[in-house]
C-alpha cells in the first residue's frame, strides 16, 4: 500500500545524467560479469596494470584470463590473434587514450573492451563496448554504465536486433540495488574531515566483492541528477591544465590535455625522488594521493614498468572540489616533499 504524508525524504531532482541512455550498474565489476554473460566471453586479455576487480570479475563469471604489459604511455604492448570467444580489455589509465587510438584498437584487434573507468567524459565509440565507473567522479556510493558496441561483421540488422533485445530482456531482469546503508562516509565527509571516515569508505569499497549483479540503485540514479556536468568537466579540466603547465617539465609521463581528467599522474623523472617516498610524505601533510594499484606486483615481476607506475605515479588530485588556489597548495606541498 502506499504511503502519503509523513516526514520528507530526500527530494527528487529532476535534471539528466550524463549518459541516461546506456545500461546502469551498482558497480563496474557488476557490469563487466554482465558483458562477459551476453557476449559469450571464454577469456580475456587484461593489463598487468590494472585493478584487481577486473580479474576478480572474470573469476566469478568462471573465465579464464591472461596480462599483457602496457609500455610507458599506457599502450597495449600485445600482438596475438584473438581465438574465437577471446576479448582484449584496454584500460584508458587517466584517460589518456583519445578516441581515434581506441578505433585503431578495435579495427586491429575487433574484439575488443574500452574500460573508460579513468575517462568518464570520453563517449563511448559506437561499435565497442564501454565501461565507465562514477564513484571516481562524483560524490556516489556505488554506480557504474556499459555502453553496448554494435559488433564488427554484423551486417544483417536482424542478428543485431536479436543480441540486443536479448542483453535488455537480461538486464530487465536483474535486482535493482540499494544505496541507502553505503551513504554513511559521504555524508559524513560533507561535515568532517575524510580521515574519519576513510575505514566506512574502504568497508564500502569491499562491498562489491560480494555482491551480485544488479541495476543501479534509485537513489544514484537520483544524486547522478542533480549533477552539473560541464561544471565539473570544465573544472577538473582546468585544474588539470594548471598542473600539466607547472609540472610537465618534471615528468616522465607525456600527457595530452585530458577534458574532465580523473587526476593528474605525475611520474617524477629519475634523481628527482621516489614516488612511493613522496606519496608518504603528500598524506602525512594531508595530500591524500592513492596508490593505484597496489596489487599489482603479486602477478608482475618486481621490475617491470607495470609495478614502477603502481609504485611511483602520484595521481595528484584535480577534481571539481578544487579551484587554481588549492593547486597552488597542492604545488607547494609537493615542491617541499620533493626538496
Amino acid at each position: 500500500m502506499k504511503e502519503y504524508g509523513g516526514y520528507i525524504q530526500l527530494d527528487t531532482y529532476r535534471g539528466q545524467e550524463y549518459y541516461p541512455n546506456l545500461l546502469a550498474f551498482n558497480s563496474g565489476r557488476g557490469a563487466l560479469r554482465f558483458l562477459i554473460r551476453i557476449r559469450n566471453i571464454k577469456k580475456l586479455y587484461l593489463p598487468g596494470f590494472c585493478c584487481s576487480t577486473v580479474w576478480e570479475a572474470c573469476e566469478a563469471e568462471g573465465i579464464s584470463w591472461e596480462f599483457y604489459q602496457v609500455d610507458a604511455a599506457f599502450r597495449p604492448v600485445f600482438d596475438k590473434e584473438l581465438a574465437n570467444g577471446e576479448w582484449l580489455y584496454v584500460v584508458n589509465h587517466y584517460g589518456v587514450f583519445a578516441s581515434c587510438e581506441m578505433e585503431a584498437l578495435r579495427r586491429t584487434f575487433h574484439k575488443v573492451i574500452a574500460d573508460n573507468t579513468h575517462a568518464f567524459f570520453r563517449h563511448p565509440l559506437s561499435d565497442m563496448d564501454t565501461l565507465y565507473s562514477c564513484r571516481k567522479f562524483f560524490g556516489v556510493p556505488d554506480g557504474a554504465y556499459l555502453s553496448l558496441g554494435m559488433e564488427e561483421g554484423w551486417e544483417h540488422a536482424g542478428r543485431m536486433k536479436r543480441f540486443f533485445e536479448s542483453a535488455m530482456q537480461q538486464y530487465s531482469l536483474l535486482p535493482v540495488d540499494q544505496s541507502f546503508e553505503r551513504m554513511g562516509f559521504l555524508l559524513g565527509r560533507y561535515e568532517a574531515p575524510a580521515s574519519e571516515f576513510y575505514q566506512e569508505y574502504a568497508k564500502n569499497n569491499d562491498r562489491f566483492s560480494g555482491e551480485p549483479v544488479k541495476q543501479m540503485s534509485k537513489l544514484t540514479h537520483n544524486l547522478l541528477r542533480a549533477i552539473d556536468y560541464e561544471e565539473v568537466k570544465s573544472r577538473r579540466t582546468r585544474n588539470f591544465s594548471f598542473l600539466s603547465r607547472q609540472l610537465s617539465k618534471m615528468n616522465r609521463l607525456v600527457l595530452p590535455l585530458i577534458p574532465g581528467a580523473y587526476a593528474y599522474p605525475l611520474w617524477l623523472k629519475e634523481g628527482m625522488g621516489q614516488g612511493s617516498k613522496i606519496r608518504q610524505e603528500l598524506i602525512r601533510k594531508k595530500v591524500y594521493v592513492p596508490c593505484l594499484w597496489p596489487e599489482v606486483e603479486n602477478h608482475c615481476p618486481k621490475m617491470s614498468i607495470d609495478c614502477q607506475m603502481a609504485s611511483d605515479i602520484l595521481p595528484l588530485p584535480v577534481d571539481q572540489r578544487y579551484d587554481e588556489k588549492e593547486m597552488e597548495e597542492i604545488l607547494a606541498i609537493l615542491f617541499s616533499v620533493c626538496e
